[in-house]
């Protein structure tokens, strides 16, 4: 006979596993939405703009590529560690600090830009989240920014802030 604790845990994990799935096809049929309801947004005249029916497209696929990725995480049995989630009140100070990175971001890409901000920005979320490499983190933080950083500015063609410091 299982202890008590085992058949929590289990009840937990099927819980989260059920919900983990739930999430990800709520997010890919509104993702399929939104690919469906911007076919009929107006073409734009102009070679060099992307028109606005691009942006939704581009986010819904990166939505739903990132749902499939949680479906097979999750399928895989992939769970986060007891030991790297907040627990209790630690969950909700982490959730704080997440969101009060997000606006003092925001205040500092006027200032500093946008790749300067994101950079610093994208290692302290990663640290909250438990992340401590001293060598990968800082290297994930700039790829990331120079992937978006590229993908807006040359692939869009959309410019990104450059702050107000550096004009």
């Amino acid at each position: 006979m299982k202890p008590a604790s085992d058949e929590t845990t289990a009840g937990a994990r099927r819980a989260e596993t059920i919900a983990n799935l739930i999430i990800a096809a709520i997010v890919v049929g509104v993702s399929v939405a939104a690919i469906l309801g911007t076919q009929h947004f107006p073409a734009v005249r102009l070679s060099t703009d992307v028109g606005p029916a691009r942006f939704p497209i581009i986010y819904s696929g990166v939505l739903i590529v990132l749902s499939l990725l949680l479906v097979a995480g999750t399928l895989r049995g992939r769970q986060f560690s007891e030991a790297a989630k907040p627990k209790g009140r630690n969950a909700y100070l982490a959730v704080a600090a997440g969101v009060a990175l997000t606006l003092i971001c925001l205040v500092a890409i006027v200032y500093v830009g946008y790749v300067a901000s994101t950079i610093v920005y994208v290692i302290a979320l990663m640290v909250l989240m438990g992340r401590r490499n001293l060598l990968t983190t800082p290297l994930i933080a700039i790829g990331l920014t120079a992937l978006v950083y590229f993908t807006f500015s040359y692939g869009l063609h959309v410019p990104l802030p450059v702050g107000s410091l550096f004009e």
